[in-house]
């Protein structure tokens, strides 16, 4: 009976030092080395003994240390034994705390209590095996931590009681496996096994909320989690750098590290100086930032750029304060000086050369008046664009833009121009094949600064190659069907797709028919206009008439017979084979006149002319179509 009393109240102490311990531990956080407590942590060691409850002090008191070790030195080693004959019993002159071989008087008063104590506390220690965090945390009244970036953090959060093992996992305030933006996930790592967050914070000005859950067979704890992270020392100022008269940009690192960057890139190189010509003014916005580029003056919301100074050491520069948050130095004598922007109780320092000269393309030009190339289609064009006042000719690279500045791509290919421009010579190369204009920029950069070209190249139609012709009826219905020709070769389209090769294009009596004509070159650009034109027909009844409107030939036809229509530029021909039959007469018939006004001119973009471009050969019709709009 003695043994298992005396096992009862050890097994009590061991859970209320266990308790005790864990609660020392939460109390006290994570040390000031890891940033995330006020105070250093106490070692957790199997003799230490603390107070039970919450963190905040609230719960029972745990055993008395050294009254535990004496009753097991003096009270449990003489009852808890294999051989009951070793252990007599004790005389009453016996002084338990002389005799450790003594045994207390069975029937002695004291040690009746010590027997009924485990049963007395019995309530006590059931409501302890409850799984659960003594800090008692709620959604509202979360367990608040910091941390300092760049420090090494690590804090252990223990649940006490349960039916088994006790495993825990991280998730954030509403069970995301996510928490904050992802950063987190990152810079700490959790073991589930000890309930131990550990890493090294990289991301200063942010609040992570999230969950340590605890789970012990079928029970589950929840400690809600606060954890500010606050930024490290200042280690310098960070800052960009913007010239107001050109496009040129850098950024200043806190080591003085200068960054070239361009527009649509972003950093492109790093440099050893900002140049810039007399007279420039550039725009310094700096911050003071920690190692990981962290602010650690004011705060996003109520200052985005607090009042940082700038030195120097050049006398005549002139630095002032814009209201819009930056320091504007302007420099009006050439030379290489340092210039040092200062905030937040550090300071770097970058190198300016200023020159005479500006950066600039030697040829100038302008969006209004541009820099223009005048090729032949088919032929490769070359031109050279040099610039001055760059501090280091060796540095300087070239690039194609779009008119207004956004990234080349190849969309000019697309419309016949193949351009190129050599990335250190300023080489810029091309050829174009469709008679038509093109704008662009040719982009030299030195670092940092700009140079832009605005440049326009206009491509002429190539020699006269051969005629695109086609036939449409005069009803002018979109649903009509037309002819294409091409030497003796007549191909009959209708509108389902459908195409077949006729001997001739039919046509009635008294009907008129539209001649659509157009001389093009190898690329099938147009290089004439239809009133260029001769068309003729062997059939002297024919009226052949020019429609201004249309930029076509009607012809219509007085008499039944086989006709030939030929149409002539220069020293070429194309005949154009028609089969016209008779049209019985019919009361209150009349001859169709037509509108005279086609698809292409823009009032009908679903009429039978610009359905029938789309048949012409070479893409003839297109440029029939662009000819149009060129002389209009």
């Amino acid at each position: 009976m003695k043994q298992s009393c005396t096992a009862s109240v050890r097994r009590g102490a061991a859970i209320g030092a266990a308790v005790a311990i864990v609660t020392a531990s939460s109390a006290f956080g994570i040390g000031a080395t890891s940033a995330m407590a006020d105070e250093a942590p106490t070692p957790l060691t199997p003799a230490t003994t603390v107070t039970t409850g919450t963190s905040d002090g609230s719960g029972g008191a745990a055993s008395d240390p050294t009254s535990a070790t004496a009753d097991e030195t003096g009270t449990t080693p003489p009852v808890v034994t294999d051989d009951p004959a070793e252990s007599p019993a004790p005389a009453p002159t016996s002084d338990p705390t002389t005799d450790p071989t003594a045994a207390p008087e069975p029937s002695a008063p004291t040690t009746t209590p010590a027997a009924s104590a485990p049963t007395e506390d019995a309530p006590e220690q059931s409501a302890a095996a409850a799984l659960a965090f003594p800090e008692g945390t709620s959604a509202d009244a979360p367990l608040v931590l910091t941390a300092t970036v760049g420090d090494t953090v690590s804090r252990t959060f223990t649940a006490t009681g349960g039916s088994g093992t006790v495993t825990y996992k991280v998730r954030g305030a509403n069970g995301s496996p996510v928490i904050g933006q992802g950063d987190f996930n990152s810079d700490f790592s959790f073991d589930g096994t000890t309930g131990t967050l550990s890493g090294s914070p990289r991301y200063a000005l942010r609040t992570y909320t999230f969950q340590v859950i605890a789970t012990s067979g079928s029970e589950t704890a929840v400690e809600y989690v606060e954890l500010t992270v606050k930024p490290g020392a200042p280690v310098g100022v960070t800052f960009s750098v913007a010239a107001q008269q050109s496009s040129g940009l850098w950024q200043v690192e806190p080591d003085g590290t200068i960054w070239e960057e361009a527009v649509g890139k972003g950093r492109v190189r790093i440099v050893s100086d900002v140049p810039v010509a007399t007279g420039t003014t550039l725009s310094l916005a700096g911050l003071a930032v920690d190692a990981y580029g962290n602010r650690v003056t004011g705060s996003d919301q109520d200052d985005d750029y607090p009042r940082s100074t700038v030195t120097s050491t050049v006398a005549s520069d002139r630095a002032v304060w814009d209201p819009a948050g930056a320091n504007l130095v302007t420099f009006t004598e050439a030379g290489t000086r340092t210039v040092t922007v200062s905030e937040g109780g550090v300071s770097t320092s970058f190198t300016v050369v200023v020159t005479d000269e500006p950066f600039a393309f030697v040829d100038p030009s302008s969006a209004d008046a541009p820099i223009a190339i005048a090729p032949t289609a088919g032929e490769q064009f070359t031109r050279t664009f040099d610039v001055s006042g760059a501090t280091d000719p060796s540095d300087i690279r070239y690039e194609l833009r779009g008119v207004q500045g956004e990234p080349f791509d190849d969309t000019y290919a697309r419309n016949g121009l193949d351009l190129a421009v050599d990335p250190t010579t300023g080489v810029l190369t091309g050829t174009g094949t469709a008679a038509t204009s093109f704008r662009f920029q040719v982009v030299a950069t030195s670092g940092g600064q700009e140079a832009v070209a605005n440049v326009e190249v206009t491509v002429s139609p190539a020699a006269f190659a051969k005629l695109v012709v086609a036939v449409l009826p005069s009803d002018r219905d979109p649903e009509s069907e037309s002819w294409s020709v091409d030497g003796d070769t007549i191909t009959h389209s209708t509108p389902d797709g459908g195409s077949e090769v006729v001997d001739a294009v039919p046509a009635r009596q008294g009907q008129r028919m539209l001649v659509l004509a157009v001389p093009v070159d190898a690329f099938g650009n147009a290089v004439a206009d239809h009133d260029d034109l001769t068309i003729t027909s062997d059939v002297a009844s024919d009226r052949i008439a020019y429609d201004p409107s249309t930029a076509a030939t009607w012809v219509t036809f007085e008499h039944a017979s086989p006709h030939v229509v030929t149409v002539a530029y220069q020293d070429r021909t194309q005949d154009i084979r028609f089969d016209v039959t008779p049209t019985a007469a019919t009361a209150g018939a009349t001859t169709d006149t037509g509108s005279g006004r086609l698809a292409y001119t823009g009032a009908e973009t679903s009429g039978p002319l610009a359905w029938a471009l789309g048949l012409l050969a070479a893409g003839g019709g297109l440029l029939v179509h662009r000819l149009r709009r060129r002389r209009a």
